[in-house]
């Protein structure tokens, strides 16, 4: 069931089947404002690119209780002007450490095995496997990987697919860790997908999972996580069902900070000689309680954040009715969902951001200039409106002397508040 976007005209496709129950009980359930890819941040000269917007609507099969993206774009517009780093994330270089630790500490697991790392990005989780003396390897399509392959960490500059699973088998053997760190929720194929892993995996291996957890993230009014590239948003329950289909089963499962809430899910070859650790049918007894896999619960939360929106663009507009200047701190792919389905462009004068690779674009659509947090001391707004708001600590401390200069942040979420 894979889509083909040749003739496309860079519209997106929707799909009317469950990924992973091909049943059609689709029901739409947060219709967010269309964006444009959240991450197609350009120069000057190219900003009519990131003109067109696209459907962004979360929707749940009411058969299995996936929770999912119904239109699909073309990776080709997500992916062409990709430049997220992994070590830019706050805190994700230490964690990552602390992760290969971790499941470096399984049973089975002996030194020096292959450690292949799928969306291995700029090769952050490559690296910290290898501080750990495995053998790694990365896969990774976009051209983020050249960082990977500076620093001495083999990259395959391609797509994971059943070809490039057997190159790897091969060439190097079957992987004895195969991990996929916040991209596996990015997977149109997610069958397909994981069959190739089982196949690349050793008999005795281990497949790790982290990705974001959305029961977490609504705790803390976390939508902005929902775009173009998340196709998936998964449960346990439902990773699980997943998980069988392709020969695989699901032995352990974690929360985790980042991202708002993630989960790390421990997976090995159905029959394999660990034991299922009883945290699996925690988390699923947690989430059936918790109503998870009911459309009326993702509802309810859409009307939550359509009340937090209408609170912060009361606010703006006064602000924006005396005269006062409001910047954005933050230029992400969630900030893109943030400013778009809170309709927030015309409040503000322009957004500063702490990763250089954003400097000096313009944000998608609204065409917004990207400065260093410099600007600040220059214009002086009254105002800092904090999109990267996950990261509200992190900002304010590195911009105290806006506050000792009376300037006030603005935090919309999880509730509206005014710091200074």
């Amino acid at each position: 069931m894979s889509l083909k976007f040749t003739d496309m005209k860079n519209e997106a496709i929707k799909i009317a089947y469950c990924r992973i129950c091909h049943s059609d009980s689709i029901r739409e359930v947060f219709a967010l404002k269309p964006t444009p890819p959240g991450d197609l941040f350009l120069p000057k000269d190219k900003l009519h690119l990131s003109s067109k917007k696209y459907p962004l609507t979360l929707a749940i099969c009411t058969n299995c209780g996936y929770l999912h993206l119904p239109y699909v774009l073309d990776p080709d517009i997500s992916y062409g002007n990709y430049v997220y780093e992994t070590k830019i994330t706050i805190g994700l270089i230490k964690h990552y450490q602390d992760y290969a630790r971790e499941v470096i500490s399984y049973e089975g697991i002996t030194p020096s095995s292959l450690v292949v790392d799928l969306g291995s990005n700029d090769g952050t989780m490559l690296k910290a496997f290898q501080d750990c003396g495995m053998k790694v390897l990365g896969v990774e399509p976009s051209d983020i990987s050249e960082f990977a392959s500076q620093n001495q960490l083999e990259t395959i500059n391609d797509y994971f697919s059943n070809d490039v699973a057997d190159s790897i088998i091969d060439k190097y053997g079957n992987a004895l860790v195969v991990t996929a760190n916040y991209m596996y929720a990015n997977i149109d194929n997610i069958i397909e997908f994981t069959k190739s892993v089982k196949r690349l995996l050793d008999n005795d291996g281990l497949f790790v999972i982290q990705t974001g957890y959305h029961p977490e993230q609504m705790k803390i009014n976390m939508f902005d996580y929902i775009y173009h590239e998340h196709f998936s948003y998964f449960t346990v329950k439902v990773l699980k069902q997943l998980l069988l289909i392709c020969g695989l089963e699901l032995i352990h499962v974690a929360v985790h900070a980042p991202k708002g809430g993630s989960i790390r899910a421990t997976i090995q070859h159905i029959g394999g000689k660990r034991n299922v650790d009883e945290s699996v049918e925690s988390f699923i007894k947690i989430e059936e309680i918790a109503g998870l896999h009911d459309a009326k619960t993702y509802m309810r939360f859409a009307t939550n954040i359509n009340s937090l929106k209408n609170k912060l663009i009361d606010l703006l507009k006064r602000l924006h009715s005396n005269g006062h200047k409001v910047v954005g701190y933050g230029a992400s792919h969630s900030t893109t969902t943030l400013m778009y389905h809170f309709e927030l462009g015309e409040y503000l004068e322009f957004l500063v951001d702490d990763n250089p690779a954003k400097h000096g674009l313009y944000s998608p659509g609204y065409g917004l200039p990207v400065y260093t947090s410099d600007k600040l001391s220059e214009i002086k707004p009254e105002y800092i409106l904090v999109l990267g708001w996950q990261h509200q600590e992190t900002i304010i401390n590195r911009n105290k002397s806006f506050l000792k200069e009376g300037g006030k942040f603005i935090i919309p979420l999880p509730e509206l508040k005014i710091i200074g």
